[in-house]
């Protein structure tokens, strides 16, 4: 994440997402709970399951699900579970106008639920 100046991270297995793990996850899940973090998988501490969007969804479906979740990165997956890109928060920013953008953030930045649990599961929303 350091190298690449990105606070998330998509997990796949074989080509299939299966989690999402973010510098929060590594921040709150890991370093201040775990003393052996370091040596253990990724999986440990990811986020899952995971709410992603396809590649055809519209930028205001996917602020529609950063707002309703409070996240602020989005993979895109295809309708068979392969992981082709991610969405960021930044990304919308640049298509949205600041009142937008600066609403959208408020709302994505407001914790008031639980933090997901890992599960091995995938969820996908579809409203």
């Amino acid at each position: 994440m350091s190298a690449n100046d990105c606070a998330a991270i998509p997990v796949t297995r074989d080509g299939e997402l299966i989690g999402i793990i973010t510098d929060r996850d590594i921040a709150c899940r890991a370093v201040a709970n775990v003393t052996n973090a370091s040596d253990l998988p990724v999986s440990q501490f990811m986020t899952a399951p995971v709410i992603a969007v396809s590649p055809d969804d519209t930028i205001e479906r996917a602020a529609e699900l950063m707002t309703e979740n409070q996240i602020h990165h989005l993979p895109v997956i295809t309708a068979e579970g392969r992981l082709v890109g991610m969405v960021a928060q930044s990304d919308l920013g640049r298509r949205m106008t600041n009142r937008e953008f600066g609403q959208m953030a408020r709302l994505t930045s407001i914790r008031n639920r639980p933090i997901y649990v890992h599960n091995e599961s995938l969820t996908r929303r579809d409203h």
